[in-house]
């Protein structure tokens, strides 16, 4: 696996529609406990990928963990593990991998995107970081991976978002939504939390720059 750093922008849109189908991870389930953990869903698919730790500050992982360990080795995981054989053809590039989270606006369009999504449980009150890259031979975007300490009980989903800065010129962010449901629909609440950046001195959390 590839650890996701904040790279330069080239840009060029591609897609495809596919029938998607939802796959239950009995495992995840199993794990889940609204008192003491939270639950994540991460849309990647196509050129798009990412991954995630829990219980590591962005300092402690960069600046410390990473310097003895590989990202796996340190707890990072990979948010949609692909099977055999190459894209799109690989059972796992049509499977969401759910665990009963709230359907937002992006989980029901996407079987009109070449996207997937996975659900995870991730423990609460401890901080937790995601990362996500889109690199290819048309494509490259890598925003500075977000942190955020998860409330128990609560559901957040999270994707790679494409900003216009120009009339020539594009970025990336992870857009970072709060889920809750009220009257049988899903409210999704925007949040920006801090991101981790790379400075000459190391890696540091702070405040996400404004949108342009």
């Amino acid at each position: 696996m590839r650890l996701l750093f904040p790279l330069a922008v080239s840009l060029a849109l591609i897609g495809c529609a596919t029938t998607k189908t939802d796959v239950r991870n009995e495992v995840q389930i199993s794990k889940y406990d609204p008192a003491n953990s939270a639950r994540v869903r991460l849309i990647t698919g196509d050129t798009t990928n990412a991954g995630f730790i829990s219980g590591q500050t962005c300092e402690m992982f960069y600046n410390e963990s990473l310097l003895t360990k590989t990202p796996e080795e340190a707890g990072w995981q990979t948010a949609h593990v692909d099977s055999a054989g190459l894209y799109p053809f690989r059972a796992t590039d049509s499977q969401n991998s759910v665990i009963g989270m709230p359907a937002s606006k992006a989980s029901k369009a996407i079987n009109q995107s070449p996207k997937v999504f996975d659900e995870h449980v991730i423990a609460a009150g401890k901080p937790f970081i995601a990362g996500f890259g889109m690199g290819g031979s048309q494509i490259s975007c890598f925003p500075a991976p977000v942190t955020l300490i998860p409330e128990p009980g609560k559901d957040y989903e999270m994707e790679l978002q494409i900003i216009k800065i120009s009339t020539f010129k594009a970025g990336c962010v992870i857009a970072v939504r709060q889920l809750s449901t009220q009257a049988n629909t899903t409210v999704e609440t925007p949040l920006r939390p801090q991101v981790c950046a790379k400075t000459p001195s190391g890696w540091y959390t702070v405040n996400a720059a404004p949108l342009p």
